[in-house]
């Protein structure tokens, strides 16, 4: 008869490692809608990918609404967030962050202190930043400080961005009105250390009616990507927090910027006609 081993004692000493995350999600955190982490989220699980999601900000729904409740974290919060990551050993498994909205100026200087150290300690983690910061549509709808913030700090420390058309505009500080203004605006950006630039809504004005344009730009090369423009209510947002999140998901998982992008933006347009099939008010990102 063999002998089965006695299960161990409780509280004996057993092998732990830190849990395997493959992407550090900084972004807003709504309690009500689909937008910031509560739209990323869905999309790195569907890709087989595990996420932490760190909240810039805790609000009831988005300030679309008529109420509004919640703010942003506060800095000595955020910045034990992130301390929080080192000390668990998660910044020493994960492949990729992806920074989002922030809730202040505040907040991008905290990001400036962490991921120098961080890049300088895992040269292969990639460092994605969407700089959400407003819209054609709504203007500019966070702390005019934070436009200042992302040139000066946050771009030089990207591997990638994708900032619409408008985001572009306040990045370089003047009005872009062709593809090939946006193009050599990106590669300004680029200039700076970023690898890549995807501009969403790029040069809508040269755009055919009923379709918009991607720009996908790198320092040799730019190339441009149409989708059909699906028509939603305008309480919906967060189509951006899935663009990015799809592309960092693709990339990830072994695909070139090109495909990347491109499969994507057909992630955001099934996502767009969900929602307008479903007639919901905020985005329909959940399967």
């Amino acid at each position: 008869m063999t002998a089965i081993p006695a299960a161990p004692s409780t509280g004996a000493a057993l092998p732990a490692y830190t849990a395997q995350v493959d992407i550090i999600s900084i972004q807003s955190q709504v309690v009500y809608g689909y937008v910031g982490n509560n739209a990323a989220m869905p999309v790195f699980r569907r890709a087989g990918l595990r996420a932490i999601a760190v909240p810039t900000v805790i609000l009831s729904n988005t300030p679309h609404y008529p109420t509004l409740h919640g703010g942003a974290v506060p800095l000595e919060w955020f910045d034990g967030l992130l301390r929080g990551l080192d000390e668990r050993g998660v910044t020493k498994v994960a492949r990729a962050v992806v920074c989002g909205y922030l809730g202040q100026p505040g907040q991008a200087e905290s990001l400036a202190r962490w991921l120098p150290g961080l890049r300088a300690a895992r040269p292969d983690l990639r460092v994605h930043i969407d700089p959400v910061m407003g819209d054609r549509n709504d203007g500019l709808y966070v702390d005019a400080g934070l436009v200042a913030q992302y040139r000066r700090l946050l771009v030089p420390l990207a591997d990638g961005m994708t900032p619409n058309h408008f985001e572009l505009e306040q990045l370089v500080g003047r009005p872009l009105s062709s593809m090939d203004e946006v193009v050599a605006a990106a590669r300004e950006l680029i200039a700076e250390g970023p690898q890549w630039i995807v501009v969403t809504s790029a040069a809508p004005m040269a755009a055919e009616p009923g379709t918009l344009q991607l720009a996908v730009v790198t320092q040799d090369a730019a190339s441009i990507v149409t989708h059909p423009e699906i028509a939603i209510p305008p309480s919906v947002h967060g189509t951006g927090d899935v663009f990015m999140a799809s592309v960092t998901a693709k990339l990830l998982t072994g695909q070139d910027l090109p495909e990347a992008v491109r499969e994507a933006a057909a992630v955001v347009t099934a996502t767009l006609e969900r929602t307008r099939e479903l007639a919901w008010e905020e985005l329909a990102v959940e399967d």
